[in-house]
């Protein structure tokens, strides 16, 4: 059989099984899903033997404009779920559980994220407040890009539970980073830069002092960032600060904006294990001293204030379990370009456990062996 018939079966098989998974889990990760994949899919593949089929998930909020979708669908993505958010908009989803970590699932676009690692969907459209893309991202080690920098956001201002006014950002989630960026360069019009353009762009980013985070690993945030840090030193120059207080939002937001102010072009942190030696929840952090111990447990640090100083902001997982690398850019299209390129360049110094992929990206390649 040649390539591109095996190429087929492959991409039909893929799809098959995703929409018998969303079936599965319909009013659980999942409001609705469409079997009109299928046709479609037929169809595309019908004109083009070798197009790679793949599928999205939207968040099921009316902050996310259809006009979105049309256009994703129009470029050749295949629109198959509306996903399930946490109640409320919750930091945490108590009905849903991260199939990684076996944990409490963080939120609020807690079922986008839950759906790309059971094999659903390829990526998701996503909301963000307070880090309800870049959180559930980080948690479940997969890509992020928030976009409200770029000018992706939702039409309606919400009211964060420590009373901050913010409109959210939309942004999309995957297991693919590359699959990030061109659903990203789908819906607008940004500029990928390589490292020699990135090198006259003179780019100065913020990093944590050593001894100012301690994360809820107990390692230095500054000495755990050494690694990224010695990859990319020559392409950028990395300026200290000290992070100590951005625990507190408040706190993030204004250090946010003082080092901007200093012409400081992006801001990396290494942040997580995000819900897994806590629970990232402002509801839960309201009850005194073992509330606010699981919040401050919860590894959720600058990704909680991303989105409210309207930024462009790229996660990309690292080789420990819920964590990973937060770049955070400046508003505008150039600064949310250069944090999307330099956010292809780390991810390709980081090296994920081969079996991650296997037992979740490719799960649909494992034939079923149950009894019956």
């Amino acid at each position: 059989m040649s390539d591109t018939n095996n190429n087929k079966l492959y991409q039909m098989l893929k799809i098959s099984k995703s929409v018998l998974k969303a079936e599965k889990m319909m009013n659980k990760s999942l409001d609705y899903y469409r079997e009109e994949i299928l046709d479609e899919g037929v169809c595309i593949l019908s004109n083009n033997l070798k197009k790679e089929l793949i599928t999205f998930g939207v968040k099921n909020t009316n902050q996310i404009e259809k006009e979105l979708v049309k256009v994703l669908r129009d470029s050749g993505f295949l629109f198959h779920t509306l996903d399930k958010m946490s109640q409320g908009g919750r930091a945490i989803d108590v009905n849903l559980i991260n199939p990684l970590t076996g944990k409490i699932m963080t939120g609020s676009s807690s079922g986008s994220c839950v759906n790309i690692l059971l094999g659903i969907n390829d990526f998701a459209l996503g909301t963000d407040g307070g880090g309800s893309v870049i959180g559930p991202a980080m948690s479940t080690n997969l890509y992020g890009i928030m976009a409200k920098g770029l000018g992706l956001k939702g039409s309606k201002n919400k009211i964060s539970t420590d009373n901050i006014v913010f409109t959210p950002g939309i942004g999309v989630m995957s297991h693919n980073y590359n699959l990030c960026v061109d659903v990203i360069k789908t819906l607008v019009p940004i500029n990928i830069y390589d490292n020699e353009e990135l090198e006259d762009k003179n780019i100065k980013i913020a990093i944590p002092k050593k001894n100012s985070v301690t994360l809820p690993t107990g390692r230095d945030m500054r000495e755990e960032l050494n690694g990224v840090i010695s990859q990319v030193k020559n392409t950028v120059e990395f300026v200290e600060k000290d992070f100590s207080k951005i625990h507190n939002r408040r706190d993030a937001i204004s250090l946010c904006e003082e080092v901007f102010n200093e012409e400081i072009d992006m801001i990396m942190t290494l942040e997580g294990p995000v819900d897994l030696l806590g629970t990232g929840d402002s509801v839960l952090g309201n009850w005194g001293h073992i509330g606010r111990t699981l919040q401050d447990s919860s590894g959720k640090y600058l990704l909680k204030v991303a989105n409210m100083i309207n930024s462009t902001s790229v996660t990309i997982p690292i080789n420990e379990l819920s964590m990973g690398i937060l770049l955070i850019g400046k508003e505008g299209m150039e600064s949310g370009s250069i944090a999307i390129s330099l956010g292809k360049i780390i991810k390709d110094v980081i090296s994920l456990p081969p079996l991650f992929e296997k037992y979740f990206i490719d799960s649909y390649l494992r034939e079923a062996q149950g009894y019956i």
